[in-house]
């Protein structure tokens, strides 16, 4: 990545170079930058100026080294521009196969498999950054505006090119399409993406066609492309991008839950033929503030090997992305967290559940500060709303601020009539502020007063059939004089009583502090990680929504793929029957 397709972080390098400044918009993918680059250097200079970076940025060094991880794929993603040349109007620098007949030499050389991977559709097959052009903000981009045909035609080239390549053991027909295609057209797309491959050489018998599903139900999907296919198409695999840090939902989960998503992501494995196209070791940042005394190289450990675990079921592999990204960026760089250990060794077993109660994961990775686990009235708490940041109050404002545990977030809940020390489902509390002020309900949003009245009572609301509040567990607060529910906004500042919902939104998890709070923001590293048993080989082999082939490790416990190299060999075997 970052190399025939340019997107800040995997192009870092060229992008620290040409930054926006003040009179320009700041330069968010290969459009804005080949837009400024010509303006600033001519359109010789900025065409001089891409050819360095292409010279440069990827070697046969790189491909050497890619083997000698212990891989055995690329996936090499392109813009249509390095297939086709710009279209008019377009800034892009184009055409550049030769670079394209450069990797394949590489891989040859290196005896790597490559994927080739239309990165970039003319036209765009989303608003987003990776398909060259950031077309935000939501409706300046259309579906309609990706040519379709002439994304076909880019592939015909591609593969007439190649179609003789031992090396090509698959092509990806797109990246990423947009939500708001309808799903009838992107399933006629792909059924002709795979006629024109097939057309031009690149039989089934070697080469699979990878069709990205990106940000769908995958068995609505898996029916409609049935119905397109014909059910006929052998040797293809559905693109699954498998990442635990975009969104408010993943913001908020704890890393016991995004452990858990990767077992769900395993079972989703068993079910398709997929390749795990893109996955890496960025975490929400409520893993980080729910990791108990694991310092950041454990969380990355644990949450790695796990993921290598799972990923080695997908019938066609999976890719770590990126290759290449700063140094100091590890979740997104093979070879830092390669060279760390992060990807490489046994994973860890994670404790049975059955999916209803309390996770005997949670307290083992985020265990209650004190040995009491049950929150009493009168300690103080901090309550970490959906997307992973903590109820803060300053001044008369509430609101969900950051995913700092400081004073400032720090609540405690006095009884308004309780039956005992600790905090029962049922009990009526007042929510009294680190600075003497309880939280309060006016016009629909809490807000910090001095003298509690009325709108001051909640009801507490306890969450998997939960009769007392521990440490960890999960909390709603209905208004008691307006009859809704305490809830964030993942998008609006501040803290609301909008609806009588017990939902995602509602709820808040309660988590004692340790004594003598202090400041200590997400990331930040901690000592002395719980012990987690290593599972027995056997059981690691049978053992999880956004970047280059497919395969499993060459032998395990290597790694299996890299972000624009890969895990196992596209074959017809791969694929059903």
């Amino acid at each position: 990545g970052g190399w025939l397709l340019l997107e800040p972080g995997p192009a870092d390098p060229l992008f620290d170079l040409h930054p926006g400044g003040k009179t320009s918009p700041e330069t968010e993918c290969e459009w804005d930058l080949m837009r400024l680059l010509r303006r600033r250097l001519g359109d010789r200079g900025a065409e001089a100026e891409i050819l360095r970076h292409r010279e440069a940025h990827i070697t046969q060094r790189d491909f050497e080294r890619i083997r000698a991880c212990g891989l055995n794929a690329v996936r090499l993603p392109f813009g249509h521009w390095v297939v086709l040349g710009a279209r008019p109007g377009e800034p892009y620098v184009g055409p550049a196969l030769e670079y394209i007949d450069r990797a394949l030499d590489w891989a040859d050389a290196c005896g790597l498999q490559v994927v080739l991977d239309l990165h970039g559709c003319p036209g765009g097959e989303s608003g987003d950054a990776p398909c060259g052009r950031l077309q935000r903000p939501e409706g300046t981009w259309h579906w309609r505006q990706w040519d379709m045909d002439l994304s076909l035609r880019a592939l015909e080239v591609v593969c007439e090119r190649y179609r003789g390549r031992a090396c090509v053991t698959g092509v990806e027909v797109c990246n990423e399409p947009s939500s708001t295609v309808p799903l009838k057209e992107l399933c006629r797309y792909y059924a002709r993406a795979v006629e024109t491959i097939r057309g031009c050489g690149m039989h089934e018998d070697r080469v699979a066609v990878v069709l990205p599903v990106f940000q769908r139900p995958e068995a609505e999907f898996a029916k409609e492309w049935e119905v397109a296919s014909g059910n006929l198409v052998k040797n293809y695999c559905f693109d699954m991008h498998f990442y635990h840090c975009f969104g408010g939902w993943f913001f908020g989960r704890t890393l016991a839950q995004q452990l858990r998503a990767v077992e769900e992501n395993k079972a989703l494995l068993d079910r398709y033929p997929i390749v795990v196209g893109e996955w890496s070791l960025a975490l929400g940042q409520a893993a980080w503030t729910t990791r108990g005394a694991m310092s950041d190289s454990e969380v990355y450990e644990l949450f790695g090997r796990a993921q290598l675990a799972a990923y080695s079921k997908a019938s066609h592999g999976h890719f770590f992305w990126n290759w290449s990204e700063r140094r100091e960026t590890v979740e997104w760089n093979f070879q830092e967290a390669y060279a760390h250990g992060f990807i490489t060794g046994r994973p860890l077993a994670l404790p049975m559940w059955s999916g209803r109660g309390e996770d005997p994961l949670e307290g083992q990775l985020n265990p209650s500060p004190v040995e009491e686990s049950r929150i009493a009235y009168g300690e103080p708490i901090v309550l970490r709303a959906f997307h992973g940041s903590y109820v803060g109050v300053r001044g008369a404002v509430v609101n969900a601020p950051s995913s700092d545990k400081c004073p400032m977030q720090q609540i405690t809940l006095r009884p308004v009539a309780a039956r005992t020390a600790a905090v029962w489902h049922g009990d009526v509390v007042l929510l009294q502020a680190h600075n003497g002020r309880y939280l309060s309900i006016a016009d629909g949003r809490v807000e910090a007063v001095r003298d509690p009245g009325e709108s001051a009572r909640f009801v507490v609301h306890l969450g998997q059939n939960a009769h007392v509040l521990r440490h960890g567990g999960c909390v709603c607060f209905e208004s008691k004089q307006h009859n809704a529910m305490v809830d964030a906004d993942e998008d609006e500042d501040g803290l609301f009583a909008r609806f009588f919902d017990l939902g995602e939104w509602q709820r808040f998890a309660a988590e004692k502090v340790a004594p003598a709070p202090h400041c200590r923001t997400a990331g930040t590293p901690r000592r002395n990680a719980p012990a987690v048993a290593a599972s027995p080989a056997k059981r690691r082999r049978t053992m999880g929504h956004d970047r280059p082939l497919l395969a499993a490790a060459v032998s395990p416990p290597s790694p299996a793929s890299v972000a624009s190299a890969a895990t196992r060999t596209p074959s017809s075997s791969d694929s059903p029957g």
